[in-house]
C-alpha cells in the first residue's frame, strides 16, 4: 500500500462549486479519467464525504485499473485549512464543512495514503512538474480568479513554511491604510487584482453611457469579471480601464515578490487571467517602470498550461513525492 513503484494516483480537487477526481499516471501525467460533479456543500459535510467517494470510485473504475495499482490519493482544497491535522476550515466556500477532517475520512474509507493541500500549492506542483514551469528549480504560481492564491516551488520543493502557511501571496498589503479585507487586514494584494476587485470596482464605476450598463440591465449586483472582460472585448472604456488598473496592480505584486524570492518564473493561472489580453500589457509595462535592480527580461511571466487539470494533475504528484520524501 502507497508503494511508490506503483504506476497511478488518484488526484482530487475540491472547490466551492465544483469537485473532480482523476486517475494520474505519473510517469507523464496522462489522464486516464476524470469525473467532476457539484460540490454542494449546503448540503452538509456527511453528504459531501459520500459523494466524494461515490466520485473516486466511479473515476477509479471508468479509468479501468486496478486499486492494487493506485498508490494513494491526494487532495488539493479550497482554503483555509489546517495542514497538519488535515482539516478543511473554509468557511467561506465551504460552510458546513468546517473542521471536517477529510484525511481521517478518505485513509478510513480507502485505507490509501492521502495528502491534503491547499488548490494553488496543488495548482503550482502539476504547472512545475509538466506544464508551464518544468525544468525549472524556482517558480512562484499565482492563481488569479474570485481571490488571488499562490505556491511557491524553491529550489525544486514546494515550499510549505511553519505549520504549512507559506503562498498566501493575495495577503501581502499593497496598502496598509488600504481596502479592509474579510482576513481582517487593509490594503491585500486581493482586494485589487483578483476576479472580486474587478466586479467591485466596475459596480462602482459604471454609468448608464457604459456597455456594461446595457449588458447587466442596469443592474450593477449582478456583475462578474467576466461580464466586464466582455465589455473590454466591445471596447468599452470604463472596463478597459478597470483591467488596465488590475493589471497594473497584478504587476506590482510580482515585483514585490520577485524582489523577495527572485524565482526564475512566474506562472499565472485562474480565469481572470483568460479573460482579457489587456492584463498581460498592463503587468509588463508595471514591471518595465518599476524593475529594481533587475533587467526586465530576468522576470519571465507567462500563462498557466495546464487549466483545470493543474489541480488534479499536481495534486497526484504531490502525492508520489510525499511518499518518496521529496515534496
Amino acid at each position: 500500500m502507497g508503494e511508490t513503484h506503483l504506476p497511478y494516483a488518484v488526484g482530487v480537487d475540491i472547490g466551492g462549486t465544483n469537485m473532480s477526481a482523476a486517475v494520474i499516471r505519473h510517469t507523464d501525467g496522462h489522464i486516464l479519467a476524470k469525473e467532476t460533479i457539484e460540490t454542494l456543500p449546503a448540503n452538509g459535510p456527511e453528504n459531501g464525504i459520500q459523494r466524494l467517494c461515490d466520485l473516486i470510485r466511479n473515476t477509479v473504475q471508468n479509468a479501468n485499473v486496478l486499486w492494487e495499482s493506485i498508490a494513494g490519493i491526494g487532495v488539493g482544497c479550497t482554503g483555509p485549512l489546517d495542514l497538519e491535522r488535515g482539516l478543511i476550515q473554509n468557511p467561506f466556500t465551504l460552510p458546513t464543512w468546517d473542521d471536517l477532517p477529510i484525511v481521517d475520512r478518505l485513509k478510513e474509507a480507502f485505507q490509501k495514503p492521502i495528502l491534503l493541500l491547499n488548490d494553488a500549492q496543488a495548482a503550482a506542483l502539476g504547472e512545475h512538474q509538466i506544464g508551464a514551469g518544468r525544468g525549472t528549480l524556482d517558480m512562484v504560481y499565482i492563481t488569479v480568479s474570485t481571490g488571488i492564491g499562490g505556491g511557491l516551488i524553491l529550489n525544486g520543493h514546494l515550499y510549505r513554511g511553519h505549520q504549512f502557511l507559506a503562498g498566501e501571496v493575495g495577503h501581502h498589503s499593497l496598502n496598509y491604510e488600504g481596502i479592509p479585507c474579510y482576513c481582517g487586514r487593509r490594503g491585500c494584494w486581493e482586494m485589487y487584482a483578483s476576479g472580486t476587485a474587478v466586479a467591485k470596482s466596475a459596480q462602482e464605476r459604471m454609468t448608464p453611457e457604459s456597455v456594461l450598463w446595457q449588458l447587466v440591465h442596469g443592474q450593477p449586483e449582478t456583475i462578474t469579471a467576466r461580464i466586464v472582460s466582455e465589455a473590454a472585448q466591445q471596447g468599452d472604456p470604463l472596463a478597459l480601464d478597470i483591467f488596465h488598473e488590475t493589471g497594473t496592480y497584478l504587476g506590482i505584486g510580482i515585483l514585490n515578490l520577485f524582489n523577495i524570492l527572485a524565482p526564475e518564473i512566474f506562472v499565472l493561472g485562474g480565469g481572470v487571467m483568460q479573460s482579457h489580453t489587456l492584463l498581460w500589457e498592463a503587468i509588463y509595462e508595471a514591471v518595465r517602470q518599476q524593475h529594481y535592480a533587475v533587467s526586465e527580461d530576468q522576470i519571465r511571466i507567462v500563462p498557466a498550461q495546464l487549466g483545470l487539470n493543474a489541480g488534479v494533475i499536481g495534486v497526484a504528484y504531490g502525492l508520489i513525492r510525499h511518499l518518496q520524501n521529496t515534496l
